[in-house]
């Protein structure tokens, strides 16, 4: 699914790009930036490129390159849609180290919530979070995730080798169009 253009402060947010797909299999190499990601395998590039070309064809599902102002892509956010339930799953990675703790990850949260919130009139907008990624737990509470529960021990990080608790959060239209009128 292509969206259009999400335009913040800081960040521009686009459909992924074909040119995009050897960082994000440099990013998805690195043990920090895979360190809390559900998905701790790694990518081919070729692997990554037949996955950028399927996403024109998915209809439920689009993802994002997090792209800075200085026109430096950054990162990225998958969504998928659930139309019939109005509600969409959401997460997002910040895949080059030296721009972390910078607040980008947030920025582009809050431009999603608000396409998927004032957009598409979705009702809910959820996400599943490792509950030792503090950084992630603070910027999904800034832009006003709620915590709704916690699996224990639910997988086995790969990195680590322990087993991690998942957190479950959520955003409600009502709560982020109350917050942003």
């Amino acid at each position: 699914m292509k969206i259009p253009l999400l335009y913040g402060p800081r960040v521009t947010l686009r459909s992924l790009e074909l040119s995009d797909a050897p960082r994000y299999v440099r990013w998805f190499k690195d043990k920090e930036v895979i360190r809390y990601l559900l998905l701790q395998t790694g990518i081919t590039l070729k692997e990554e490129r037949k996955y950028i070309r399927s996403l024109a064809h998915n209809k439920d599902h689009f993802n994002l390159a997090i792209i800075t102002e200085n026109g430096k892509h950054i990162g990225g956010s998958g969504t998928t849609l659930y139309p019939k339930d109005k509600r969409a799953d959401i997460g997002v990675v910040i895949g080059d180290k030296a721009e972390w703790g910078k607040g980008y990850s947030t920025e582009a949260l809050n431009l999603i919530a608000d396409y998927i919130f004032r957009k598409l009139k979705y009702n809910r907008l959820e996400l599943t979070v490792s509950m030792d990624n503090k950084a992630a737990l603070k910027a999904y509470k800034k832009v006003g995730f709620k915590l709704e529960g916690i699996k224990l021990k639910v997988h086995r990080n790969l990195i680590t080798k322990k087993f991690e608790d998942n957190g479950f959060m959520a955003i409600l239209s009502k709560d982020w169009l109350n917050k942003h009128k």
